[in-house]
């Protein structure tokens, strides 16, 4: 009996992950004109990258997919939506800002100059509960943060567009952020969206949807790597200390 619980157990597990998988993130972020990346070297797996200084992000806010077909009217077709907006929502949205603990640095937002930096609790906005992975999957695990406000996403338009492994899919009902980037004095920079909905729950986008800078093609993964664990091990003995 024993062993039949653990297969169960394993097999609701593989469920549960392949159902995850398939759907269709609340939230994602997306470097326009970038490209997806499985695994950048051992620092950041599962990532749109960029090497360019200057991009452009966008977090996507996504319900659920549009239905669209279209009727013949004598003059051609005509695409309609067939099914109506989901139930009105809405998420006020973040971006999630991580860059390395050793490095000074800026990171311009649509022209807003950002170089205050700090420990993940004490930078996560009062009031939120972030997925757990996004402090601790790489390379944010070797960053400090800054959560910067980009204001609201809604569902009553047919405007986002699914970035979804690497394969950019047809727009649903939901919305897009668009910002100007640009990243100076950091080897690396890692961005992440969290979204705050009307009843106070937190979305965060699925960590193999979110964005990263690198300075270089392919950054020296144990040099970023011993550089990162520099960086925390002060952190570390302060909070043993206190």
């Amino acid at each position: 009996m024993k062993k039949l619980n653990v297969t169960m157990l394993a097999l609701l597990l593989v469920l549960t992950t392949a159902s995850s998988v398939m759907a269709v993130p609340r939230l994602q972020t997306y470097i326009v004109d970038s490209e997806y990346s499985e695994r950048y070297s051992l620092i950041d797996s599962r990532s749109w990258i960029t090497n360019s200084q200057d991009f452009d992000l966008k977090v996507v806010g996504y319900w659920r997919e549009a239905e669209v077909t279209s009727t013949y009217t004598g003059g051609g077709t005509v695409p309609y939506l067939t099914n109506n907006a989901p139930t009105y929502g809405y998420m006020d949205c973040y971006l999630a800002i991580s860059v390395p603990f050793n490095q000074s640095g800026t990171v311009w937002i649509n022209g807003v100059e950002i170089n205050s930096f700090s420990w993940y609790g004490d930078a996560v906005p009062a009031g939120t509960n972030p997925a757990w992975y996004l402090r601790y999957m790489p390379p944010a695990l070797f960053g400090k943060f800054n959560f910067h406000s980009i204001g609201r996403i809604d569902n009553d338009q047919v405007n986002a567009w699914s970035y979804d492994h690497g394969i950019i899919g047809q727009p649903g009902w939901g919305d897009e952020i668009l910002m100007d980037v640009v990243v100076s004095g950091f080897d690396w920079a890692h961005f992440d969206a969290i979204g705050i909905d009307a009843r106070g729950k937190t979305y965060t986008n699925d960590y193999c949807h979110d964005s990263s800078y690198f300075a270089t093609p392919e950054p020296g993964t144990l040099s970023l790597l011993g550089l990162g664990l520099l960086g925390v091990a002060p952190l570390l003995r302060k909070k043993k200390n206190g």
